[in-house]
Order: structure tokens, then C-alpha cells, then sequence
């Protein structure tokens, strides 16, 4: 038995992209409320939590929903295109917002944001092991938290060559280039990994598993 590991790091393009937002949401919101809205860190703290309480609340739900649903694309994929893709939408119009110094719309575009990254988290991180035999998915998972770190430091490479080093510099091209790198990591998962037929050869290969 030998892990697949091609396939194992197209499965991880999923978490590349998760980690790259959640990156880029740690550094930019917070220098966004302290220096366009002009928040204290009290408030600051308590939008930054935001993520945390949502997922308390939203993550076994979609997870759980995620491992009941049948369709073609399989369980966990149709999450993964959908959270994706409307998280994408979302994300741009926080440097909207942010141009404009609109803290409405910056503080509802950021909660539909995480809304959609919690409607893919849960089954991006399933996905592995749905996709992977039980022995080996100790080596898969290193795969995967070596693709989280591809995308963390993408992020951060982002913002140290993007954000100028002025009074209200425009942080649009740093989210361009994470939402670009979520949505080209999704279409390359979509494009080589065929969740519904592996799960079924990787059952029938491994009944104990299934």
C-alpha cells in the first residue's frame, strides 16, 4: 500500500487556499479597522472573534450536511466550489469598502466572507481522508499541512510586496491575488480530482474502510 501522493497534493489545493485567506484575514482586517475605521482593540478583538463564533455554530452543521448529500460531483466538492467561489465574491468588496470607508458594508461583506469559507472548511478538510485509506493518511495529512504552508506563505509574500508603506495604502491587489490563488486551486481540485469515482474504487479496494 502506497500513498497516491499526486493525487494527495491536488486534494490539498483545497487547504492551499483556506490557509492563504485566513493569512491574509489575521494581518490586513485588523490594520483595516484600526486604520480606516478607526476602531479601539477592544472592538477590534471582538470582530477579528467573529470567525470563531460562527464556526462553533457552522461547521459540524455543513460538516454533517456534507456527509449525508449524494450528487455527481460527490459529497464534499460541491461545498468546496460553492464556499469558494462565494467567499471570492464576498472578499472583494471588502477593499471596497475599505476605499470608501464604508464600515456597513466592510463589516457585512466580512460576515458573508467567513459565512462562505465555513460552508467549504469542514469538508475541505474531509476530503482527505474520504480520499485516502486509513494507514496512509498519516503521510497525506503531512501533505496537506505542507500545502497549507504553501498557500500561509503565499499570503504573506502578498502582502510584503502589495501593501506600500503609507497612511492609507489600497489593499485591492492583496486581495486580488488571494482571491485568484482560492479560485485557481479550486478549478485545478475540480479539473483532477473525481471525488464520487475514487471514494468508490477506494471502497471497493478497501471494504474496512468504507
Amino acid at each position: 500500500m502506497k500513498l497516491n501522493y499526486k493525487r494527495t497534493f491536488f486534494v490539498g489545493m483545497a487547504f492551499l487556499s483556506i490557509s492563504a485567506f485566513w493569512q491574509m484575514y489575521d494581518n490586513i482586517i485588523p490594520l483595516i479597522l484600526q486604520n480606516t475605521f478607526h476602531l479601539n482593540e477592544t472592538i477590534i478583538g471582538a470582530i477579528m472573534a467573529m470567525d470563531n463564533v460562527l464556526a462553533v455554530f457552522l461547521l459540524p452543521v455543513i460538516g454533517t450536511l456534507s456527509d449525508k448529500v449524494d450528487t455527481k460531483m460527490g459529497k464534499r466538492t460541491p461545498f468546496i466550489v460553492g464556499g469558494t467561489f462565494a467567499a471570492a465574491i464576498c472578499m472583494m468588496l471588502l477593499p471596497l469598502a475599505d476605499h470608501y470607508k464604508m464600515l456597513g458594508l466592510f463589516i457585512v461583506a466580512l460576515a458573508l466572507t467567513l459565512i462562505a469559507m465555513a460552508m467549504y472548511r469542514s469538508p475541505a478538510v474531509a476530503l482527505m481522508p474520504d480520499l485516502t485509506p486509513k494507514p496512509l493518511r498519516s503521510s497525506a495529512n503531512a501533505v496537506i499541512n505542507l500545502m497549507g504552508a504553501v498557500g500561509a506563505i503565499y499570503a504573506l509574500i502578498l502582502i510584503r510586496l502589495l501593501v506600500k508603506k503609507e497612511e492609507h495604502p489600497s489593499y485591492l491587489p492583496v486581495f486580488l491575488g488571494v482571491v485568484g490563488i482560492m479560485v485557481l486551486a479550486v478549478i485545478i481540485l475540480v479539473a483532477t480530482i473525481n471525488e464520487k469515482k475514487i471514494a468508490a474504487k477506494i471502497a471497493e479496494e478497501y471494504p474496512e474502510e468504507a
